[in-house]
């Protein structure tokens, strides 16, 4: 009996060294005990079940000592994790407003560039005549008199195509006074050609095409009236565009 004792002790692991002493203690029990009733195989099951105890008490142990060890690491880690990603929130709240107001700045100006396209149409349905350079200045005059913007540009490309047919110097593109007018200037030429639509035209009632034609040109009125058909067809090109 002595001898199995003896080399189950001999058997154990490392980690049941911290019970030997417990071992020692019991052994003198675990004799008396199988002298009185116990067998070999029934003194093998205790010891395995004390060597089981020693191993799950080291583990516990183990566990005692490296659980708190990473939980502070752990909670550490997570920390740090949401300060990350608190400071990541932050710069992109950041960013997103300097976006939104660097967008509504571009916004802003792209707004004032391209508030009135009127004169960017004139100056493309005015191309290559003489006009396209006061496409501008054709707009103004017309909001001054409250006219069609394109009214003294459709007159100018029927009567001159735009200024490219008459002598230039005369800077009469628009027939005035069956073409005898000489103006100072195109400026001057538009001024005096929107001013007098409105208070000639405009003002008296003769608001579209064919009215104005009756008295701007009344010939055409008894022709078929080909005259207000290309004015009206001067707008719809200059709407395209």
């Amino acid at each position: 009996m002595a001898s199995s004792l003896l080399s189950f002790e001999q058997a154990g692991e490392p980690n049941q060294l911290l019970f030997s002493v417990h071992f020692l203690q019991c052994r003198k029990n675990l004799e008396l005990l199988h002298k009185k009733c116990l067998t070999p195989a029934q003194l093998n099951v205790i010891v395995k079940i004390y060597r089981f105890m020693a191993k799950n008490l080291v583990s516990l142990l183990l566990w005692f000592i490296f659980t708190p060890i990473l939980l502070i690491s752990a909670i550490f880690i997570t920390a740090k994790q949401n300060a990350n990603q608190s400071s990541l929130e932050n710069y992109a709240s950041v960013a997103s407003n300097e976006f939104e107001i660097n967008n509504n700045i571009e916004g802003q100006v792209l707004s004032a560039e391209i508030s009135d396209l009127r004169p960017y149409t004139l100056s493309k349905f005015l191309d290559k005549t003489p006009l396209a350079p006061y496409s501008e200045y054709i707009v103004e005059v017309s909001d001054k008199y409250g006219i069609d913007y394109r009214l003294i540009p459709a007159i100018a490309m029927k009567e001159s195509g735009g200024g490219v047919t008459i002598d230039q110097s005369t800077h009469n593109a628009w027939g005035w006074e069956n073409g005898i007018t000489n103006f100072s200037s195109w400026e001057s030429a538009i001024e005096t050609v929107g001013k007098t639509l409105k208070k000639n035209y405009i003002a008296k009632g003769l608001v579209t095409p064919e009215q104005i034609m009756v008295v701007y040109a009344p010939p055409q009125v008894e022709t078929g009236g080909k005259w207000a058909q290309d004015i009206n067809l001067f707008f719809s090109q200059m709407e395209s565009l």
